[in-house]
């Protein structure tokens, strides 16, 4: 995964040693795998969440660079005494990158569909706990689990757990919505994604205007 968050940070990463080539605002990062598509929430390949995790899309939670978990599209949350309700109190005036707000209505849309009898999340078994997923509020979303599950925050921080919309998922594995600091721009097959600002974003801004995912098949190339 190639998280830009921490780039724009001026923290340095693996993979701007391996292929990132920082001007003044914009990036262009090699990739040896073009993705199969653009919906993490699909498929196992991990060139998606390479491009999208934590840039265009983003979870209640989000894994930071030491591997704890802090809070992402949730600002906080409560776990019952028994460890089986979880309740997320979400971070208000987000919005997906199409202007339509994100609220616990898309949550709820989300981890129902990972958890569905049909669903091809690569990862559902992570969630299978999740028994039902109620809104309490436009900012307030309650899950129940059937056992109790110590990982479950951490579960929710993979880049398959990422929070998408209802109206975006007939076309989101070529034109991907999220909510993140970066917004989907263009795919050019066989070649590259380019990413741009998200001049709306809910946190902290992008300092980076642009980003290239470049397709290269020989490392020593790029």
């Amino acid at each position: 995964m190639i998280h830009l968050r921490p780039l724009l940070l001026g923290v340095s990463t693996a993979a701007m040693m391996a292929g990132a080539a920082l001007a003044k605002d914009d990036i262009t990062v090699a990739l040896q795998l073009e993705p199969p598509h653009l919906d993490p929430t699909s498929a196992a390949a991990g060139a998606i969440d390479s491009v999208l995790y934590s840039n265009v899309f983003e979870g209640l939670t989000r894994f930071m660079s030491d591997g704890s978990v802090v809070p992402g599209l949730a600002e906080s949350w409560e776990i019952s005494d028994d460890g089986l309700t979880y309740t997320f109190k979400l971070q208000e005036g987000v919005t997906f990158h199409d202007g339509t707000a994100m609220d616990a209505e898309d949550v709820k849309f989300t981890l129902d569909r990972i958890i569905a009898e049909d669903s091809a999340n690569a990862q559902k078994a992570l969630y299978a706990a999740i028994s039902e997923v109620n809104v309490i509020d436009p900012t307030t979303v309650e899950v129940k689990l059937s056992e109790p599950n110590g990982n479950m925050i951490f579960n929710l921080a993979w880049g398959d757990a990422v929070i998408v919309a209802r109206e975006s998922i007939e076309t989101i594995k070529q034109m991907p919505v999220g909510t993140g600091a970066f917004k989907f721009d263009s795919w050019t097959q066989g070649d590259k994604i380019e990413l741009s600002r998200n001049p709306d974003y809910w946190g902290e801004p992008a300092k980076l205007t642009k980003a290239t995912f470049k397709f290269i098949s020989d490392p020593t190339a790029a």
